[in-house]
């Protein structure tokens, strides 16, 4: 465990170079980005769909559905985060995943899946912006706002670290297993106790100036945060920004499992071993590497932002330079099977990882202190509406012509609106 906390950055050298302050919330904070992240069935959740006879066409619009669903319940949750205090609400999205798991367990139509997709959509609902609220609200009282990229970063680079171990986990009971329904049972487990670790939370955390308003102020409230923020064009071009990347990433990182799937199959390495097994075991693997490295970039997140003249800079370039390595890795894919492109889509996820806390810092920073948990809710739509849009792009070009076919179209599509979704 020691050289678990040392690698992620708990070392004493880095603490003396670091002014976030390490108290008992921020390791709270840490350990919800670790547990909302072992989902141990996402590095085979395509593959999961395709062995029930969902097609890629179809896979998109459970994804879609999500994805939507995310945004008609958005509004209502924040009316319920008003309500029930932050805290409770963030501690009942655990329990939403939970019905949604069950129900993947339990069926193998469609039609029951968009019913698991909606549970899910609204657990991601409820849970999506609450979080980095409380911490903007906690950077508040603890002055640490200078330090807001530094923060997230440290947070996400645990989210990705517990992704990492998902997949490598998810893999493990895959191979001993074999059962891919069983997978979303041993889910519930880390969420039960995100569930226990989230009502820990301090209460002041709860503490917002719409807490004793109406529902009607209630609702007002969260549509004045929309309208602020299509109001202000600088803060409409940060949202579209980080946000179109953020869909992008959602649609490509899942839809490049059967790619991988089939590379690993071609491979004659462990031959003694099934298809399924291999699959279970690399697949685990690749995906452990790549969160890892993730969580890395994440935790660098701030030194990779100060290597470029601003970070404006820095997100218009990471833009660009993602989609054109998200297009390459669709040609890779689609011409040359090569496992170059595997590599390549590692860059794409890294870049979603390294650029996310400075888009959060950047929507905040251009935006007023008391409706942070509105827009950040605004920026979590929009990336919701291009990703359901992208997903069925590419899972109806995957049933067309192929899902290379599918990424390399999606990609030149955002490269040629580049020039509207920079950062002026």
């Amino acid at each position: 465990m020691l050289r678990i906390r040392e690698w992620i950055g708990f070392s004493h050298d880095l603490m003396n170079n670091s002014t976030i302050i390490k108290d008992k919330q921020y390791y709270r904070f840490c350990i919800y980005g670790f547990l909302k992240n072992l989902r141990f069935f996402e590095p085979f959740f395509i593959i999961y769909f395709m062995s029930k006879g969902i097609s890629f066409l179809e896979i998109g619009i459970l994804y879609a559905v999500r994805e939507i669903a995310i945004n008609l319940f958005e509004i209502p949750s924040g009316i319920i985060a008003d309500t029930l205090g932050r805290r409770k609400t963030l501690a009942s999205s655990f329990l939403v995943y939970i019905i949604a798991f069950i129900i993947f367990y339990l069926y193998s139509s469609f039609s029951i899946f968009i019913i698991a997709m909606l549970f899910y959509a609204l657990g991601d609902a409820i849970r999506s912006g609450i979080n980095k609220a409380m911490i903007v609200d906690y950077l508040n009282r603890t002055k640490q706002n200078n330090y807001k990229v530094e923060y997230y970063g440290h947070t996400r680079s645990w989210s990705q670290f517990g992704s990492a171990i998902s997949s490598l986990t998810g893999g493990i009971l895959l191979f001993f297993n074999k059962n891919l329904d069983a997978i979303f049972l041993f889910s519930i487990i880390p969420y039960l106790l995100d569930f226990i670790n989230v009502l820990s939370y301090p209460k002041h955390l709860d503490e917002q100036k719409s807490k004793h308003l109406s529902t009607k102020e209630n609702f007002n409230f969260i549509i004045r945060s929309f309208l602020q923020a299509f109001r202000s064009k600088i803060l409409i071009h940060s949202l579209i920004n980080s946000a179109i990347y953020s869909g992008y990433y959602k649609a490509i990182k899942d839809f490049i499992q059967p790619f991988l799937k089939s590379l690993i199959i071609s491979i004659p390495i462990f031959l003694y071993l099934t298809n399924d097994e291999k699959t279970a075991l690399f697949l685990g693997l690749i995906y452990f590497v790549i969160f890892l490295v993730n969580s890395f970039v994440s935790r660098q997140a701030s030194k990779i932002e100060n290597l470029f003249s601003s970070q404006i800079a820095f997100l218009n370039f990471t833009l660009l330079f993602g989609i054109i390595v998200g297009l390459t890795s669709g040609v890779l894919m689609e011409y040359f099977n090569s496992v170059f492109a595997v590599i390549l889509f590692v860059i794409v996820l890294s870049i979603e990882n390294s650029r996310k806390p400075s888009g959060v810092a950047n929507i905040t920073d251009n935006s007023s202190s008391d409706i942070h948990a509105g827009v950040l809710s605004v920026q979590s739509q929009l990336a919701s509406l291009f990703a359901a849009t992208i997903m069925i792009s590419i899972g109806f070009l995957a049933d067309t012509f192929s899902v290379g076919i599918g990424i390399i179209i999606s990609s030149l599509v955002i490269l040629l609106l580049y020039p509207i979704m920079r950062i002026k």
